[in-house]
């Protein structure tokens, strides 16, 4: 499903933009000679994309959509389900990298963000998946009044065209049937039911489907952003369909980066945004176009921040150091980063046939299986990478995350109730080559049995089948904070993520990862994979799913 159209996307800033001249204030009224559009948005990623789609479905508004990176519907890895992780480390992902964590052994951590039209869900593993009901009435309680569960649901269904698939015993009444945002099942792995079985077996109910006002606790298969054509269904796919993208009063501008957000003053001394500074290179030209209504950022976690800070928005201390002019001293900019921290990929020997890295270890199997997915759009080319989904919470007495006689590891609950989960744990029935992620060096400390990079078994690949597993925690105590290195938007910002600063998430990691182990384990799995039940806490160093799941934890 592509978003081809006979009108055709702007990278040339003249066509939509005023070129800047030294007369031109950095902030000022809207200056008579600007190029304007009633609404500007920075960025053209999930969020870009439909609110690009929404606003310009008034014909009587302009609306401009300016995103930094490339058009998706040409880029091939990006449609193919199984080629997700071939979108990483390169010219479609900013590349961001955390600032050197303490606790993580001075690593840096790789984080991923796409950069092209449809942002990170143009790159990302194609997952649809709703969280807790409770998590979104928790907003309500913070004060976010229209935003519960009851009200989301609507949206949800307005937003998704699910196809029913006759082996999925999914409630289709459940999910939205005239969306544009198309969701799918997929064909698995042979190992994948009997991962479903291993998770009966260690106290996981099996549930038919995350995406219900159920809940989202228990293991089940995921459901994906995934069209007829078994192709990728982005934001941009979905809500910029070549008839959108037609509209007369919409503009979507590629390749051009917003250097900076440009104000003006109130009568009353407010600062209001009225236009944007843009330009297609760091030493190249800029120009400025104004917004009659909103300028709206929708540049992402990282760099929303970092466009405000160096727009003069935010800790005026911290701007005053690269003598930024303060528009407005707002300290919380940047600040209570938190994310979902991953330890990393577990691999554990797979028998061969049960898995999809046959395909990966038989280059002729490999060239047949995209050959059919190009021609027939049939195969294992049309899998997602994250098959099998548990979620879980770590205070469940009925599953079994402690140490033998051993007391319980204390955590601190963050989730919003008591049917929401804190652990998500992944299976991915194949191996991810170039994810970017990092082993510590032999002999130091971490997180044991998951912080191996699977991918570093160089030339091993050829030989041995693997399931991969990961463990993510959902509700982090630890909170990092995002800074400028300097005052251009070319250079990226300081990201200290603050991974695993509070014992609790530590604790949390080492009882996600034993569960993990004991699924593996199971009777279920037994003639499936291949474990050697090390008696030692990090197993072998190239095969950490060998550990004892009794002796995991922190070296």
């Amino acid at each position: 499903m592509g978003n081809s159209s006979s009108k055709p996307f702007v990278s040339d800033p003249t066509t939509f933009a005023t070129p800047k001249t030294t007369s031109t204030p950095h902030a000022g009224d809207l200056e008579p000679n600007w190029k304007s559009y009633d609404y500007v948005i920075v960025g053209g990623g999930t969020a870009g994309c439909v609110l690009a789609s929404r606003l310009s479905e008034n014909p009587d508004v302009t609306v401009l959509v300016i995103e930094a990176g490339a058009r998706n519907d040409d880029v091939l890895f990006s449609r193919i389900p199984l080629a997700f992780s071939r979108m990483f480390r390169g010219p479609y992902d900013w590349q961001y990298k955390t600032t050197p964590q303490k606790s993580l052994q001075g690593r840096s951590v790789y984080w991923p963000r796409g950069k092209l039209l449809g942002g990170s869900s143009s790159i990302n593993a194609m997952v649809y998946h709703h969280c807790a009901p409770e998590d979104f009435d928790d907003w309500v309680r913070q004060g976010a009044l229209g935003w519960g569960y009851e009200t989301m649901r609507k949206y949800f269904n307005k937003a998704e065209r699910y196809i029913p698939h006759s082996r999925h015993d999914l409630d289709a009444s459940l999910h939205g049937t005239s969306g544009p945002w198309i969701t799918s099942h997929l064909p698995c792995a042979p190992i994948s039911d009997k991962i479903l079985e291993a998770c009966d077996e260690v106290g996981i109910s099996q549930i038919k489907d995350f995406n219900t006002s159920e809940g989202t606790l228990g293991a089940s298969k995921f459901v994906a952003f995934v069209d007829e054509k078994h192709e990728r269904s982005s934001a941009a796919t979905a809500y910029l369909d070549k008839e959108v993208l037609k509209r007369p009063n919409l503009t979507v501008v590629l390749s051009v980066v917003t250097e900076k957000v440009l104000f003006s003053s109130d009568a009353d001394g407010m600062p209001r945004a009225v236009g944007v500074q843009v330009s297609t290179s760091k030493s190249g030209p800029s120009f400025v176009v104004g917004a009659n209504k909103e300028v709206i950022l929708c540049a992402g976690s990282i760099a929303s921040p970092q466009l405000l800070m160096i727009s003069g928005v935010g800790p005026a201390g911290h701007l005053s150091k690269f003598d930024i002019p303060i528009v407005c001293d707002l300290p919380a900019v940047g600040q209570n980063l938190m994310d979902h921290f991953s330890a990393g990929s577990m691999a554990i020997r797979a028998k061969p046939g049960v898995t999809w890295d046959e395909y990966r270890s038989n280059p002729i199997r490999a060239v047949l299986a995209l050959i059919q997915w190009l021609i027939f759009r049939t195969g294992p080319m049309c899998s997602l990478g994250s098959q099998i989904g548990m979620f879980v919470r770590s205070d469940d007495h009925q599953l079994h995350f402690n140490q033998a006689g051993s007391a319980a590891l204390p955590t601190i609950d963050m989730t919003s109730g008591k049917g929401a989960p804190d652990i998500e744990l992944l299976a991915c029935p194949f191996t991810v080559i170039n994810s970017g992620l990092t082993r510590p060096p032999r002999g130091t400390s971490g997180i044991t049995a998951v912080s191996y990079q699977t991918t570093s078994i160089y030339g091993l690949m050829v030989l041995i089948f693997y399931l991969i597993k990961g463990a993510i925690l959902l509700k982090p105590c630890s909170k990092g904070k995002i800074e400028l290195q300097s005052s251009s938007i070319w250079d990226h910002p300081l990201i200290d993520a603050n991974y695993l600063s509070h014992q609790s998430d530590v604790n949390m990691m080492i009882k996600a990862t034993r569960l993990l182990l004991r699924i593996a384990r199971t009777k279920s799995l037994s003639s499936w994979l291949d474990v050697k039940n090390s008696t030692e806490p990090t197993g072998d160093f190239f095969w950490p799913g060998d550990a004892d799941p009794d002796t995991v934890g922190i070296l």
